[in-house]
C-alpha cells in the first residue's frame, strides 16, 4: 500500500543512492535519507524493511544482471565440443569483456556502491560470486577437455580461485579509480593479456 503514494519510492531510492555514495553503507543515515526524500523513516522501513534492504534495492538488479549474463556465456562455451573448447578457449572470451565493461558503465553508480560502499552488507563480497562461477566452469573445462593442469600439479582448485579473484578484482579497479570507459577498455585489455600469459603456462604446458 505504501508504494501507492506516487513518487515516494523512487525519491527514497534517489536520495539513498546519494547518501550511500557519500558516506558508505555503515555511516549512511536513514534519517537523512528520509529528510531529503521528504518522507519519514517509518515509510522507509515499510518499503524496504531496513537499511540493508534499501541498499539491496539499489544494487541487486545490477548484480543479478551481471551474474546471469556471465553464467549464460560460460554455459554456451561449455556446450562446445571438447576440441572446439581447446581451440577457442582464449579467443571466445576476448570480446565478452567489452560487454563486461559496457555493463559496468551502464550501471556505474550501482557498482560504485558495491565496490566502495558495501562494507557491512551481504554485498561486500559480491565479486566472490563471479569468481565462483568462473572457477566452476574452469574446472569443468579442464575435465571436459582432458587437460592435465590439475593432475600434473600445475594448478589446484584453490590456485584457480586465487587467479580468478585477482583478475576480477583487477577489472573492478576501474570503478575504484573512476576511470573513463575508454580508459577502462585499455585497462581490461592489458589485464587480459597479462593473465592470458599466465593461463597459457597452466593450460598449455
Amino acid at each position: 500500500m505504501a508504494r501507492q503514494i506516487e513518487g515516494v519510492y523512487e525519491k527514497v531510492l534517489a536520495c539513498a543512492r546519494l547518501e550511500f555514495l557519500d558516506k558508505g553503507f555503515k555511516d549512511a543515515s536513514l534519517r537523512t535519507i528520509a529528510q531529503n526524500a521528504d518522507t519519514s523513516t517509518g515509510s522507509i522501513y515499510t518499503r524496504f524493511t531496513d537499511k540493508e534492504g534499501l541498499f539491496k534495492a539499489l544494487v541487486l538488479p545490477a548484480v543479478n544482471g551481471l551474474k546471469e549474463w556471465f553464467h549464460a556465456e560460460q554455459e554456451v562455451f561449455a556446450q562446445f565440443p571438447a576440441d572446439q573448447q581447446k581451440s577457442d578457449a582464449f579467443a571466445y572470451s576476448d570480446d565478452k569483456y567489452i560487454f563486461f565493461v559496457d555493463y559496468i558503465y551502464t550501471h556505474f553508480d550501482e557498482f560504485k556502491l558495491l565496490v566502495n560502499c558495501a562494507e557491512g552488507t551481504t554485498f561486500a563480497d559480491f565479486i566472490h560470486d563471479i569468481v565462483e562461477i568462473d572457477v566452476a566452469y574452469t574446472l569443468q573445462y579442464i575435465q571436459s577437455t582432458g587437460n592435465d593442469a590439475l593432475t600434473a600439479g600445475r594448478a589446484t582448485p584453490e590456485f584457480l580461485h586465487i587467479l580468478s579473484s585477482a583478475f576480477f578484482s583487477g577489472i573492478f579497479e576501474v570503478v575504484t579509480h573512476d576511470m573513463t570507459k575508454e580508459a577502462a577498455y585499455s585497462h581490461v585489455s592489458r589485464l587480459r593479456r597479462f593473465f592470458r600469459g599466465g593461463w597459457e603456462t597452466i593450460l598449455k604446458p
